[in-house]
């Protein structure tokens, strides 16, 4: 596959911008949970990263990916700024050549994202379901006592390479999600596979199209 990058996108900003944008990616950086490869490009206010101080994973993003918070930056309303969320043992994967725009991550467990995908603003991705099933084990995390985190479910997600989610999407733990693949706008993904090359939409959503993968470049 041909392949793009930012650069020449970040070269054209003026030079406040680009100490701005460096600023914003050292600060980032400072968490000991936070990687980044070249090229990072943030838009907007800084990325928002919560993480208890015991957790043992991190976030890890590519050469070359855009973080973007603000709409003055997005054809369409950035409703929030970027957020990655993560539990004791989440662990958050972006590949090179993304856009994230306005979305929020988060991982209990494992999101993998591959590279040259884009995300619309105000979609949602998230391995776990936060809370207990049980609702025993859901009032005491409710009032602070203590209760079985094993309780709470969770599972992996994989977006593949060069995939399209649109926006307000919606994507559930254990979502696999295959290469070349577009997410309609409101789509609810659930824990299932989604093979590649398809096009997916509706709540909750289903496979309406396989798109011809001879139009796709080869790797």
């Amino acid at each position: 596959m041909k392949s793009y990058n930012h650069t020449k996108r970040f070269k054209k900003q003026s030079f406040i911008k680009r100490i701005t944008n460096s600023i914003k990616v050292k600060r980032l950086c400072k968490s000991r949970f936070f990687e980044c490869g070249e090229n990072l490009r943030i838009l907007g206010a800084t990325p928002f990263l919560k993480a208890p101080a015991t957790a043992v994973g991190g976030v890890k993003i590519g050469n070359n990916v855009v973080l973007n918070s603000d709409s003055k930056n997005s054809n369409t309303n950035v409703t929030t700024r970027v957020k990655f969320v993560l539990g004791y043992e989440g662990n958050i994967e972006i590949g090179d050549n993304c856009d994230l725009n306005g979305i929020c991550v988060v991982s209990y467990k494992s999101v993998k994202i591959g590279s040259f995908c884009q995300f619309a603003s105000s979609t949602m991705i998230s391995d776990t379901d936060f809370h207990p099933v049980d609702n025993e084990e859901r009032h005491r995390q409710m009032s602070g006592e203590p209760f079985s985190f094993e309780s709470v479910k969770k599972k992996e997600i994989v977006i593949g390479d060069n995939s399209w989610i649109g926006w307000g999407c919606i994507i559930l733990k254990g979502a696999h999600i295959g290469k070349n693949c577009i997410v309609a706008a409101g789509s609810v993904v659930l824990g299932k596979d989604y093979p590649d090359n398809s096009i997916i939409a509706g709540n909750p959503a289903k496979v309406i199209k396989i798109l011809d993968a001879e139009k796709f470049p080869k790797e």
